[in-house]
C-alpha cells in the first residue's frame, strides 16, 4: 500500500485496517465542536416543516371533507325534497278522502236534495223547485207543527205511485183532527176543546174539505195515535194527503225540507 495516498486521504485512520489496526488513530468525540446557533436554526426549521406539512394534511381533509359535506347536503335537501312532496300528496289524498267521506256522510245521514213535482204544495212550493231537506229530525223525531216534511206513502191504500210525498205537518201524536166548514180544528191530547187551527202559509180564501171519496171518507173527527201525524198539502183542492190516506207513522217520515235553493230567484228558507 502506498504511504502518499495514505497521507492525502482523509479517510485514511478508516481504511488502513487492513494494514495494522494498531495504527488507527483514535477520534476523540470531545474534541468535536458542538455548534449551539446552528442545532436551534436545524431544530427550528425541523418544527417549521413538520407544522407546514400538518396544515397541508390539515387543509386536504378540510377540502375533502367540505366536499363531502357539501354532497351531503344536496344529497339532503334532494331527500328533504323528495319527503315534502310526498307528505304534501299523502294529505291531499287524505283531504280528499275525507272530503269524500264526508259528503257521503252527509248525503245518506244528514242532507239530501230533492224536486218537486205536481201542484200540491202551490203556493209554498212549485213543480220543478229544487229544495234541500235534512234527516237529522227524522232520526230522533224532531218535528213540529207546520213542518214540510218528506213522506214515504208506499203501499199506502189510495196510493199507487214510487215518488215520496212532500206534505206539511198540521196535526201532532195524540191530537184529534175535525175538518169542518172549510177549516181544520184541534183537539190536543189533554183537552176537551177543539180550536180553529191557523194557516198563515195558505193563500187566502183556501177552504179545506174532506174527499167524496177514499178510505177516510166521510169522518167527522180522527184521532192521532201516538206515532202518527196528519199532514196536508197547502194546495187543499189537488193534494192527496192525510184525508185520502190517512196518517203517517213516524217511520215514513223521512226528512224535513229546510230550504229552496232553486228557482234562483226564490232562494230562501221553507
Amino acid at each position: 500500500m502506498n504511504n502518499n495516498n495514505n497521507f492525502n486521504n482523509p479517510f485514511t485512520p478508516f481504511n488502513a485496517v487492513d494494514d495494522n489496526p494498531n495504527d488507527i488513530e483514535e477520534i476523540d468525540l470531545r474534541d468535536m465542536r458542538f455548534d449551539e446557533a446552528e442545532a436551534q436554526r436545524a431544530q427550528s426549521e425541523a418544527r417549521l416543516t413538520a407544522r407546514t406539512v400538518e396544515e397541508t394534511n390539515e387543509k386536504k381533509a378540510d377540502i375533502y371533507h367540505g366536499e363531502f359535506r357539501g354532497e351531503q347536503s344536496v344529497k339532503r335537501k334532494k331527500a328533504d325534497k323528495q319527503k315534502t312532496v310526498a307528505v304534501e300528496l299523502i294529505d291531499w289524498v287524505k283531504t280528499i278522502c275525507i272530503g269524500i267521506i264526508a259528503g257521503v256522510i252527509l248525503v245518506v245521514f244528514v242532507i239530501q236534495r230533492d224536486n218537486v213535482f205536481g201542484d200540491s204544495m202551490n203556493p209554498t212550493l212549485s213543480s220543478g223547485d229544487v229544495i234541500f231537506t235534512q234527516k237529522i229530525s227524522a232520526y230522533f223525531n224532531l218535528y213540529d207543527r207546520g213542518d214540510i216534511l218528506i213522506l214515504d206513502a208506499s203501499e199506502m191504500e189510495g196510493f199507487d205511485t214510487d215518488e215520496y210525498l212532500i206534505k206539511r205537518v198540521v196535526g201532532m201524536p195524540g191530537e184529534t183532527i175535525k175538518i169542518s166548514e172549510g177549516k181544520v180544528f184541534i183537539k190536543g191530547k189533554d183537552s176537551d176543546e177543539f180550536y180553529e187551527l191557523e194557516e198563515n202559509y195558505l193563500e187566502p180564501g183556501t177552504v179545506t174539505l174532506m174527499p167524496s171519496t177514499g178510505l177516510v171518507e166521510g169522518y167527522q173527527e180522527m184521532k192521532l195515535g201516538d206515532d202518527e201525524y196528519y199532514c196536508l198539502g197547502d194546495n187543499r183542492g189537488v193534494s192527496n194527503d192525510s184525508r185520502n190516506l190517512g196518517p203517517f207513522s213516524k217511520s215514513r217520515i223521512k226528512a224535513v225540507a229546510v230550504i229552496r235553493v232553486y228557482p234562483f230567484d226564490s232562494v230562501g228558507l221553507i
